[in-house]
């Protein structure tokens, strides 16, 4: 009796084990289908197919790429480059990750201000820079653990919704919550750290909107 207890439990706990395997497995593909970098450049090209040239020009299109969404993505593999302990690895990749995201969001708010970008560009261009200082500001020096990654992930979604309206708000909707479970199930941010983050989204959003009117 007690050893076939002791099998019908440990069969449990295997598939509750092959179970959670499975979800991180799924976890994962989540996160790297929405690295910020990755949803930015569909953003732009989703903004850019939709509004044309009311949007960007092409050599606009391709300074907001490459400083928006390829100067950042490099923070990946140069974080795996350094020869820091494991322990130590994700916190390489989050200080990397902020150094480039604050460079490359400086040099393109700059350069649209110079290529006299489309108030739609330089909307987009102000809210990251805007939201790389404020991250840097809660996360450095007020040491409150807000999420960059939701940050940057939820500004696409706010700015996609505002400006293509319709069935476009529920799929954002749809992919921040399977984006937001990602997070918490692979342990890379806790609750309070994602919504932390998604706030901070949520007031560049407005703030972007009071300063340049486009509401």
């Amino acid at each position: 009796m007690w050893d076939r207890e002791l099998l019908e439990w440990e069969s449990v706990k295997s598939y509750r084990k092959g179970s959670e395997k499975v979800k991180n497995k799924i976890a994962q593909i989540v996160r790297i289908i929405t690295v910020p970098p990755v949803l930015i450049l569909f953003m732009l090209l989703i903004l850019s197919g939709t509004f044309g040239e009311m949007f960007a020009s092409v050599s606009e299109l391709i300074m907001a790429v490459v400083f928006l969404s390829l100067v950042p993505a490099c923070a990946y593999p140069m974080a795996k480059l350094r020869k820091n302990a494991e322990e130590n690895s994700r916190e390489t990749q989050r200080n990397m990750a902020f150094i480039l995201n604050l460079g490359g969001y400086l040099i393109a708010f700059l350069a649209g201000k110079i290529m006299h970008c489309s108030e739609m560009l330089m909307c987009v261009l102000f809210s990251y820079l805007l939201a790389v200082l404020i991250l840097t500001f809660l996360n450095k020096i007020c040491k409150i653990r807000a999420s960059g990654h939701a940050c940057s992930c939820t500004l696409p979604y706010l700015f996609l919704s505002y400006w293509l309206n319709g069935v476009t708000i529920l799929i954002c909707m749809i992919l921040y919550g399977i984006e937001f479970w990602a997070s918490v199930q692979l342990k890379r941010h806790t609750v309070s750290e994602f919504l932390a983050g998604s706030i901070t989204a949520f007031v560049v959003f407005g703030i972007t909107a009071l300063y340049l009117g486009f509401f």
